[in-house]
């Protein structure tokens, strides 16, 4: 099996959470076009890369969300997550009908949190909710209890929203197995500064 090297720039707070593999739950939360969903794909492929052969969960809040970000992109700049997979060399299989992207590396099973008990199942070795501030608590205990079994992380990337159990859960308790990294649309090379400024 042969992988393509990819070098990408990244702002402190992603390269915080790429390189951290001890705290159970990490969480970017930052602004709309800020880069989290390109955190979660370099936050696979990472683990993948780490722990091949394991499986893994990845969550929107809604099937329309994981549609359109997830299996489809209307991003330019931003493939789906089967087109990453494929220009790194982890030659995906996405079965719609299973919800599951196998790779050379491992396989990801896709889920929407409308319903948190469909996200059950075996155990995972990591489990990222995106917009995951848009989610319920069950959600995010879900997320961890598939992960507990192999000792995996849960990746949360997130807008904030009204941050709920996300303040309470997990930004409050921030430094117990948990790292929260936050930063603005604005600090994203190239986001336009004059939209940045109308909708603060």
């Amino acid at each position: 099996m042969t992988t393509k090297t990819v070098e990408i720039h990244l702002l402190a707070g992603q390269a915080n959470i790429l390189t951290n593999f001890e705290d159970r739950i990490l969480a970017a939360i930052a602004g709309t076009g800020a880069g989290k969903t390109m955190t979660g794909y370099w936050w696979l492929h990472s683990r993948m890369e780490t722990y091949p052969g394991f499986t893994w969960g990845v969550a929107e809040p809604t099937y329309k969300m994981l549609d359109r970000i997830i299996l489809n992109s209307s991003d330019p700049e931003r493939p789906t997550l089967e087109q990453y997979f494929r220009s790194i060399g982890f030659a995906p299989q996405y079965s719609k009908q299973e919800g599951i992207i196998r790779t050379n590396r491992g396989q990801i099973y896709l889920y929407t949190a409308e319903n948190p008990d469909t996200m059950q199942g075996a155990p995972v070795k990591g489990f990222w909710l995106d917009e995951g501030g848009q989610m319920s608590l069950k959600a995010h205990e879900t997320a961890l209890q598939r992960c507990s079994m192999l000792e995996g992380q849960e990746l949360i990337t997130t807008t904030p929203y009204n941050l709920g159990w996300l303040l309470t859960e997990v930004v409050n308790k921030k430094g117990k197995g948990i790292a929260v990294e936050q930063w603005r649309s604005i600090d994203r090379p190239g986001f336009p500064k004059a939209s940045y400024e109308y909708m603060r």
